[in-house]
């Protein structure tokens, strides 16, 4: 009977063990597991760094030439143009007055906001009645005044004849022959005369006559008002000429010859656009003159340009109006002997490429003038900087597709190369009437 429970012990002992070699294999094949896939991982590692790539080769043939588009350069003349802009604003802009006092008592139609007059249309009449009696007063002023003078001219000739039979003193002699009445007598008669003279002035007055040939602006009295002398009538303006003042950025001065505003030769032109509706037109005129400091506000200097008989209507532009915005381009130097680059052929960190012999070859260029699509270079410092190193040859040709990508030694390909005539405006717009810029560019070739 003590043999039971040592064999039921052992059966327990058994069953807890084949437990526990139950729970523990899966713990042991994940591990072998594991070890597997990093020993993997390390050796596909290990193949990676220990294998060097190879280059592909192209059977021994060189890499495919990049089609670029180009441009056949020549150096040249290019006439600098400036940028700027401005509104226009009459010669002459005055305010007319009334030199007397009164009530209106007519009104021209010319006097009217927008409407013009010729020098002398008389544009207000005021009530003359008043002045009229005035001249009459004077006249009558007058007439006693040459009668007392002539009358002093005869007692002094009587005077005279009677000193001569009785001499007296010399002292006494100028009141014997009544000179002081006579001066007297003269200086009423020329002072009765000048008085005439000012109610025919005032009467005249009456009357306001435009002072030139010109256009209402502003209308500031009508019909039945009365007005004071030096009181403001209208606002008018002279139509002979208007002036646009016109910024310039202090970096372009160098390039706008203000001498020739002094008289040194003749003033520069300057381009205006505007556009009134769907079209845009031009106008030419002057550079007259420069204001005398730099604006506060912009710390940029003014030149101001003139326009002459802007309100004449022709067939290639309408009239210029007063407050018309214009974007204008100023005549600057004429500079020669230098290569005009499109903008797009020179990098940010002023950079060109050029196909040189079939290769790309980048060099740097230092600029003299940009402008909205040229870049300006003097041919001086790009031909031949050195005797063993020159900048380009006359075979070589300037790389307008983008070549950022491309190291210098690239294999490059010209495609459809043609003949094309010089560019002659750099600038937006029409080409100006005024002697025209030629730029470098003599030949292009476009990538197909």
């Amino acid at each position: 009977m003590s043999d039971q429970p040592d064999s039921a012990d052992m059966k327990n002992a058994v069953a807890t063990a084949q437990n526990l070699k139950d729970h523990k294999a899966p713990w042991i094949i994940h591990g072998l597991v594991s070890i597997v896939f990093i020993i993997i991982a390390m050796m596909a590692v290990y193949s990676m760094f220990a294998t060097k790539p190879e280059a592909r080769k192209w059977g021994g043939r060189p890499a495919p030439a990049v089609t670029v588009e180009t441009t056949k350069l020549n150096p040249g003349d290019y006439q600098v143009w400036i940028d700027s802009f401005g509104s226009a604003t009459p010669l002459t802009l005055t305010k007319l007055v009334s030199d007397v006092s009164g009530r209106v008592i007519e009104v021209s139609e010319s006097i009217r906001a927008g409407k013009t007059f010729e020098k002398g249309d008389i544009l207000l009449k005021i009530e003359p009645r008043d002045f009229a009696i005035a001249v009459n007063v004077a006249e009558a002023a007058v007439a006693n005044a040459e009668v007392a003078y002539a009358q002093e001219l005869a007692e002094a000739e009587i005077a005279r004849q009677e000193w001569n039979t009785t001499p007296n003193s010399r002292a006494g002699k100028r009141l014997a022959l009544r000179e002081p009445q006579v001066k007297a007598a003269l200086a009423s008669l020329q002072s009765a005369k000048a008085r005439l003279d000012q109610a025919k002035l005032d009467l005249e007055r009456t009357e306001v006559r435009a002072p030139f040939k010109g256009k209402v602006l502003t209308q500031m009295v009508d019909l039945g008002q009365v007005v004071n002398p030096q009181q403001a009538i209208a606002e008018i303006y002279a139509t002979d000429q208007l002036e646009i003042r016109l910024p310039i950025k202090t970096q372009d001065l160098h390039q706008l010859e203000l001498a020739r505003l002094d008289g040194e030769g003749t003033p520069p032109q300057v381009i205006l656009e505007s556009t009134i509706g769907n079209e845009t037109y031009e106008w030419y005129g002057q550079i007259v003159r420069s204001e005398g400091a730099y604006d506060r506000d912009n710390r940029m200097l003014y030149v101001v340009a003139r326009v002459n008989n802007p309100f004449v209507e022709t067939d290639m532009a309408p009239a210029m109006r007063v407050g018309q915005f214009f974007e204008a381009k100023i005549e600057g130097k004429l500079l020669t002997n230098v290569f005009a680059l499109p903008r797009r052929s020179v990098s940010q960190d002023s950079m060109i490429s050029l196909a040189s012999e079939g290769q790309l070859k980048k060099l740097p260029v230092k600029t003299v003038w940009t402008d909205t699509e040229n870049v300006i270079i003097d041919a001086q410092d790009v031909l031949g900087q050195k005797a063993d190193e020159p900048f380009f040859t006359k075979d070589d040709y300037l790389i307008l597709t983008p070549t950022a990508n491309l190291v210098p030694g690239t294999r490059v390909k010209l495609i459809g190369e043609e003949k094309s005539p010089n560019r002659q405006f750099a600038g937006k717009g029409k080409q100006p009437k005024t002697p025209g810029a030629s730029t470098g560019a003599d030949s292009t070739s476009t990538a197909q």
